[in-house]
């Protein structure tokens, strides 16, 4: 989100993330590190709402987050998505902002996290790279 708000061109490296928090915590592996009990018994008590209820009340306020509905960073080409090949969707990240790049690393999230440092320092190094820097340019 910032990379897509932010006043200036910046370098934006969304690492083995989704496009929302929707995906992380409704659909995804921390669904089952939600406090769903606590969620249910805070919401039954202030508003009545059952369980289902609350779980699509917590995938409404987070499908906010959907980096697909913000507008299209200043400069896409130092967007650098570097994507696992297990379950991601980086693609449809890509789609929603032309001119960014998607480099793909072979595994899952936990383990590219930890097999491939130096192809995410590759990315930050190379989206750097693809920002015009102050006095750049300047004959």
């Amino acid at each position: 989100m910032v990379g897509s708000l932010h006043p200036r061109p910046i370098a934006t490296l969304p690492f083995l993330a989704p496009h929302s928090a929707v995906v992380a915590f409704c659909e995804g592996v921390l669904k089952y590190a939600t406090a769903w009990g606590a969620l249910r018994e805070d919401a039954e008590q202030k508003t009545g709402m059952t369980l289902e209820q609350a779980r699509e009340r917590l995938r409404s306020v987070l499908s906010l987050t959907d980096v697909t509905r913000f507008p299209i960073p200043k400069n896409p080409e130092s967007v650098i998505f570097v994507a696992a090949t297990v379950r991601n969707k980086a693609p449809h990240l890509q789609k929603a902002w032309p001119g960014s790049e998607v480099r793909w690393v072979t595994g899952g999230h936990v383990s590219s996290f930890l097999l491939h440092n130096d192809e995410f320092r590759r990315a930050i190094v190379d989206s750097l790279n693809r920002l015009q820097w102050p006095g750049e340019n300047e004959s």
